[in-house]
């Protein structure tokens, strides 16, 4: 196989509103850190297929659907079967589009611009040709950096996945590095543009390995780090970056190379008839909005914003039954699978589907494309109030019964 990388600086020409955080009333102040997007173009004995990540809490549909008129424009066609594109969900970078309940804050220039300079970065690296280079996988466990946010004493998703690309002299060219935790340190107060930790992250490995890094989010709907820092600034950020950093290099295991020569789609499509009571969500609402009026709390007030936004969303929906649909997607290369969903799913229910995989190795990649699941918890989180459970349009069990038609879809033909 051959491969194809760019790395671009995607900072808005102006301030923008920054995506995240309800509470935020204004454009960034400054720029911290660079912003970026990265490009992979891999070509398989099967065809051409663009892997991109961006530093952005979520992608909307109108940039979305601007990206690619903008790709057809140039003569690449990109579809669900050659493209995926997923964020790192950092809560500190320009605002790209609306996400389920939330406000669209995204500003349609920077949206154009971001679309036009990602477009030519694919399009260099579609036409190019690349270096032939061999992949090799390796993995490792974390600890003491994050946890299921709600609870850290519960099972979660600490894995690290590092997809090497090595070149015929035994180099690193690449790494594709995915792990399952909410890209955040920063709080709402933070007015500075900024790639959050996913960002330090990537510049340290990219040192240490001596190549272009790619950082790409997995099952992280209830993962976090709050448990484990001390406060929200940037020393925080760079402590947690430098600790994960740390032990991605000393930990990770032997390199095992893997072949990926081939890929082939299959969708996933689930549905149920939920049925909604506006009263039940006007009720919280205002049980959420007298509960503001007594903390100053920066934690709670944002889960109780959030909440708030989450309630007027499914309120929105009136009463009676309507079909809710979720959906996926499975690629199958060789001996890798990956499995695309866009949307925040529970850590313990991408553990479930990972283990379920016939393939060699199995990777869960989140927040892919327009995101619009949002949050998909397991049955357990249903049980205690939180900020996963307060916005979610799914009723307790359902995300766990989409995993199983997840799961079938892995093993089909197998």
């Amino acid at each position: 196989m051959r491969l194809v990388f760019e790395e671009i600086i995607i900072n808005p020409l102006k301030p923008v509103m920054q995506g995240g955080y309800v509470q935020r009333d204004h454009p960034y102040e400054t720029i911290h850190d660079d912003i970026k997007a990265v490009i992979y173009v891999l070509t398989l004995e099967s065809g051409k297929m663009v892997w991109v990540t961006v530093d952005s809490v979520g992608l909307g549909s109108l940039f979305l659907d601007r990206l690619t008129r903008q790709c057809s424009e140039r003569g690449i066609e990109l579809n669900d079967d050659n493209f995926i594109i997923g964020v790192s969900h950092d809560h500190s970078s320009a605002d790209m589009g609306m996400l389920i309940g939330d406000t669209d804050n995204s500003d349609p220039d920077y949206l154009d611009y971001l679309a036009r300079i990602l477009a030519e970065a694919i399009e260099r690296c579609w036409k190019t040709e690349g270096i032939e280079v061999y992949p090799r996988y390796s993995s490792l466990i974390v600890d003491g950096i994050y946890s299921n946010r709600n609870d850290a004493n519960k099972l979660s998703d600490k894995v690290v996945h590092l997809i090497g690309f090595f070149d015929q002299a035994d180099k690193m060219q690449a790494l594709f590095c995915q792990l399952s935790c909410h890209n955040t340190v920063l709080g709402p107060r933070n007015y500075a543009l900024t790639s959050e930790l996913f960002g330090a992250l990537r510049d340290r490995l990219g040192s240490y390995f001596g190549c272009q890094v790619s950082m790409a989010n997995g099952n992280s709907g209830d993962m976090g780090n709050r448990q484990y820092r001390t406060g929200q600034d940037y020393p925080d950020l760079q402590l947690m970056a430098d600790n994960l950093a740390e032990q991605i290099e000393r930990k990770h295991s032997k390199w095992q190379s893997f072949a990926m020569n081939h890929v082939s789609r299959r969708h996933v499509s689930y549905s149920e008839d939920v049925t909604f009571n506006s009263q039940q969500w006007i009720d919280k609402i205002n049980e959420f909005n007298e509960r503001l009026k007594h903390t100053d709390d920066l934690t709670e007030r944002k889960v109780l914003l959030s909440g708030i936004e989450g309630f007027r969303y499914k309120q929105s929906l009136g009463d009676g039954t309507r079909t809710i649909e979720m959906h996926a997607d499975v690629y199958d290369f060789d001996e890798l699978q990956i499995i695309s969903i866009p949307g925040e799913l529970g850590s313990i229910l991408g553990l479930r589907a990972k283990a379920a995989s016939p393939k060699k190795f199995c990777i869960l990649w989140g927040y892919t494309g327009n995101m619009t699941l949002g949050y998909m918890v397991d049955e357990e989180a249903y049980e205690m109030e939180c900020q996963e459970t307060n916005t979610t349009v799914y009723p307790k069990g359902m995300p766990e019964r989409f995993t199983d038609a997840i799961i079938k879809v892995m093993n089909k033909g197998e």
